[in-house]
């Protein structure tokens, strides 16, 4: 048996490297239809988060806009303290 799954493995590992993978934008009224012609093929779905799919440069801005919201979270939850514009403002005149 373990012969047969190492063998097994093998062929998935091998055929594997003979994949392509494609992304595709399908409209909601034919995802339905879509979805039975990909298991009548038996090919295989890959879910992504869109956060996975997303380039370096966009990654490092959609972690920013993320501390932005826990950092707005934190404020609103009295855990972070900001000061008034005003005060802000006045420091960079200064410089």
């Amino acid at each position: 048996f373990v012969a047969i799954f190492s063998k097994s493995y093998y062929k998935f590992e091998e055929n594997k490297k003979n994949m392509t993978q494609v992304t595709l934008d399908i409209p909601k009224k034919q995802y339905s239809s879509f979805m039975e012609v990909v298991k009548d093929m038996n090919l295989k779905i890959v879910r992504k988060s869109a956060e996975e799919s997303l380039t370096p440069a966009q990654k490092k801005t959609w972690k920013n806009i993320k501390t932005g919201f826990e950092e707005l979270k934190m404020i609103e939850e009295g855990k972070m303290h900001t000061r008034p514009i005003e005060e802000l403002l006045k420091e960079l005149d200064e410089l």
